[in-house]
């Protein structure tokens, strides 16, 4: 797996999509990248990017530690919300997937 987002806040759900706060951990995550499951809990999810924002701006990938908006598409959206961990803190998923292969 070479992409992974650590999900900060969910803006936006409906039943097939998803928006996002994220920090990519590992990537860049491009456009496209298909993501199957939460690493913590190892809930499956099947979530596709389909739009990135950063700075405000529409693009085509982020890289490690920069913040951005993510839309997801597919299912397992329900699984990006905070979890409480063992210490009673609220523990924020990290997701982890693959980029598509280079143009």
């Amino acid at each position: 797996m070479d992409a992974e987002l650590q999900i900060h806040e969910v803006r936006g759900a409906g039943a097939t999509e998803v928006t996002v706060v994220v920090r990519c951990l590992r990537g860049p995550v491009r456009l496209g990248a298909r993501f199957s499951l939460v690493r913590d809990t190892r809930a499956p999810i099947d979530l596709t990017v389909t739009g990135i924002v950063r700075y405000g701006r529409p693009d085509r990938a982020i890289d490690p530690v920069h913040s951005g908006l993510v839309t997801l598409r597919g299912t397992g959206g329900h699984e990006l919300r905070p979890v409480v961990g063992e210490a009673g803190r609220e523990v924020m998923p990290v997701i982890q997937g693959d980029n598509p292969a280079a143009p």
